[in-house]
């Protein structure tokens, strides 16, 4: 879906399924032959900041960590911009292939939580991030300026890639 006007596809994306009944246990089948993703820690939401609740991540590979990641669970007008998954890989781990593996094992937690949809952004300087969501085949939805009242704004962000990941067919 491709609208002109953004509030119009921010409010899209808030009306979009979720459920949240608690977070998922059972987390045993994110893995494949050498990569697993590890759940850390479960964060319960904070409505006065409008937050809602996420997982963290450790990413392992071959049984060491190769960096982390984080879900959020929900659509917000700053989840629009944040995203609801957020990665980082070590620099010894970089250019693998890891992360856009690691990010696909969560398209079970999503499904988990009723979501048939999500955001990944990335600042459009940061080239290897975009390369894993094209990798993952998510689209690019726009590029945006980061509004003044968001905290990405506020530690010196400027203009974001939003791309959107169907997960109908996954």
């Amino acid at each position: 879906m491709v609208f002109d006007d953004i509030t119009q596809e921010i409010d899209y994306y808030n009306k979009l399924p979720v459920v949240f009944d608690g977070f998922m246990e059972d987390m045993s089948g994110l893995a494949d032959k050498e990569l697993s993703v590890i759940c850390t820690a479960r964060k319960d939401a904070i409505p006065e900041k409008k937050w809602v609740p996420s997982y963290e991540f450790s990413i392992m590979v071959d049984g060491e960590k190769a960096g982390g990641m984080s879900f959020r669970i929900g659509y917000t007008d700053s989840l629009y911009y944040g995203g609801q998954i957020g990665y980082e890989v070590d620099e010894a781990y970089r250019g693998k292939g890891y992360c856009a593996r690691a990010v696909a094992l969560l398209a079970h937690v999503a499904k988990f939580h009723g979501m048939e949809k999500l955001i990944i952004s990335n600042n459009v300087e940061n080239r290897p991030s975009a390369r894993v969501c094209e990798k993952l085949g998510l689209r690019l939805v726009r590029v945006v300026d980061v509004p003044e009242w968001h905290d990405l704004y506020k530690k010196g962000e400027r203009r974001f890639n939003i791309f959107e990941w169907d997960l109908a067919n996954e």
